[in-house]
């Protein structure tokens, strides 16, 4: 797990850094997998992702190297592809796709009346603008690959992530069956 820390979702870089998120991550065609899975086999799945919330936020990448591949390689691979996404030009597809990706997550989450009521409850007391809920999608749409590129570079730096390596226990030893011969198969005195 790698894990950057981001301003809230009230920032005005909180939509720039969801479309960022979507193409590093957004399905089989994003940088990720592209790269990591299917190209380099480090990992069966990687994600990245911004968790925004009223306070701080983070964004966060995680995955599972494959066996015979170390968390040191899948740390590099992902590291490799934040340069590039800082560095290299995004393509025009690959924008669209992103920011489309990030709208219909927005929208989709306004499908149920429940969904719709906290959005509503949290742009209000969170943000103080319950009319944030009618322009989101539009806000997204604006994103350009100046502002992915811009948040990029100014979060997803070594200087301001963590990073957590878990190790699973070694597995005990199986004892060994008893056999025929062995005290703990014989039966027990006086039976036969």
């Amino acid at each position: 797990d790698m894990v950057y820390k981001i301003p809230a979702a009230g920032s005005p870089d909180a939509d720039a850094l969801s479309v960022l998120a979507s193409i590093l991550s957004g399905g089989r065609s994003a940088r990720l997998y592209e790269s990591i899975v299917r190209q380099k086999q480090l990992s069966s799945g990687v994600s990245g992702f911004a968790s925004l919330s009223r306070g701080p936020g983070l964004f966060q990448f995680g995955g599972t190297p494959l066996p015979g591949k170390t968390p040191a390689e899948l740390e590099a691979a992902i590291e490799e592809e934040i340069t590039k996404i800082q560095t290299a030009p995004i393509a025009d597809w690959e924008l669209q796709k992103a920011r489309n990706a990030s709208r219909a997550n927005f929208i989709g989450g306004l499908g149920s009346s429940l969904n719709r009521a906290i959005q509503l409850s949290e742009d209000a007391l969170a943000f103080n603008d319950p009319g944030r809920i009618n322009t989101r999608a539009a806000s997204i749409a604006k994103v350009t690959a100046a502002d992915v590129q811009r948040v990029a570079k100014q979060y997803l730096v070594k200087t301001n992530r963590t990073v957590i390596v878990t190790t699973p226990k070694a597995a005990a030893p199986k004892a060994s069956a008893p056999t025929a011969s062995s005290p703990k198969a014989s039966a027990p005195k006086g039976v036969e």
